[in-house]
């Protein structure tokens, strides 16, 4: 029975939430030029070229705080896939919104809010953690992974790779006694697949229990195993119990497992490689460096009192008082 998760591989599971946040060297793609369409009968007129447009520097002036060409690229840069500057209309909406900004800083500045403490803790954790990001990125810019570190980590996951896929069928039915049943019936020369979709209860039945090609690790192991001992063109002659019930399997095909390309795995292993510099790179710096981590300290905390008890332990003061006050 196939597993809830997809195979993946453990060696490309590696990942640095401090390399995620430093990365965002993604490089722009090259779109292709299309091929020249046969000359039509009658020619039909040319479209016109876009509009060719400047952006001005600054972009914008607001109460004679000019807005930098600069800070709009920047803008458009962070907003890389959510927003395009491609059009002066497009240019003009973004201008519109590093204005509104602006207006928002400016209404800041008035009412003091860099002096707020707690303002004053954000920016700091923002400094912090963009001088942090920008470490990693220059590093990782400046030790680029090579073609043979590449390829030799695509070799060692091809390698762990090798195995078998299979080509199977199954009817899925709630008891032994009815596997025994439906493999009587293969026995007396039963058509596997009609008999999928008369009696099995998984969702493959109406495609007479087909399950594709698959890998051993993608099956629940009592299913995975019985299926590598199984002889192509055969159906297991013992039912296959897993934890979805009991299990009539038709081996159809097998085959060796065709690893993806290195094309397809470069982007995967070249991350992977990253990040390993990445903790290769903080382990440098913490051998080199005098660290001393205080040690938390945990008390034991008191059990609140109960409503009831506080509520009667109040009235029993306010009771005490006017007798006080008679005794004096």
């Amino acid at each position: 029975m196939r597993k809830t998760h997809k195979l993946t591989l453990p060696l490309l599971a590696l990942s640095s939430t401090l390399l995620l946040s430093g990365m965002a060297l993604a490089a722009e793609e090259k779109k292709a030029e299309p091929a020249p369409a046969p000359a039509p009968a009658a020619a039909a007129p040319a479209k016109a070229a876009p509009a060719a447009f400047t952006i001005p520097d600054p972009v914008a002036v607001v109460n004679g705080t000019p807005i930098a060409k600069a800070a709009f690229n920047q803008y458009t840069q962070q907003l890389r896939g959510k927003a395009k500057a491609d059009t002066a209309e497009a240019s003009k909406s973004l201008v519109d919104q590093l204005v509104m900004e602006e207006l928002l800083v400016q209404e800041a500045a008035k009412q003091k809010l860099a002096d707020d403490p707690q303002v004053k803790q954000q920016l700091e954790m923002i400094q912090r953690n963009l001088l942090a990001s920008t470490v990693v990125r220059r590093m990782l810019s400046a030790n680029a992974p090579s073609e043979e570190a590449i390829k030799k980590e695509y070799d060692t996951a091809v390698a762990a790779m090798k195995g078998k896929e299979y080509k199977a069928s199954h009817i899925l039915v709630d008891s032994e006694d009815k596997a025994k049943e439906v493999i009587a019936e293969l026995k007396k020369g039963g058509n596997f697949a009609e008999l999928a979709k008369a009696k099995s209860s998984d969702s493959s039945a109406a495609n007479g229990g087909d399950l594709g090609w698959f890998t051993p690790s993608m099956m629940v192991p009592p299913f995975a195993e019985a299926v590598a001992k199984m002889e192509k063109g055969k159906y297991s002659e013992q039912p296959v119990k897993t934890d979805f019930g009991w299990h009539v399997i038709l081996l159809e095909d097998s085959r060796d497992a065709t690893p993806p390309s290195m094309d397809e795995l470069k982007p995967q292993i070249t991350q992977m490689l990253q990040s390993r510099m990445v903790n290769d790179y903080l382990e440098k710096l913490k051998a080199g460096a005098k660290i001393e981590i205080k040690e938390i300290q945990v008390s034991e905390a008191k059990p609140a009192a109960a409503p009831a008890a506080a509520a009667k332990e109040e009235k029993k003061a306010d009771s005490q008082e006017p007798a006080k006050e008679e005794k004096k």
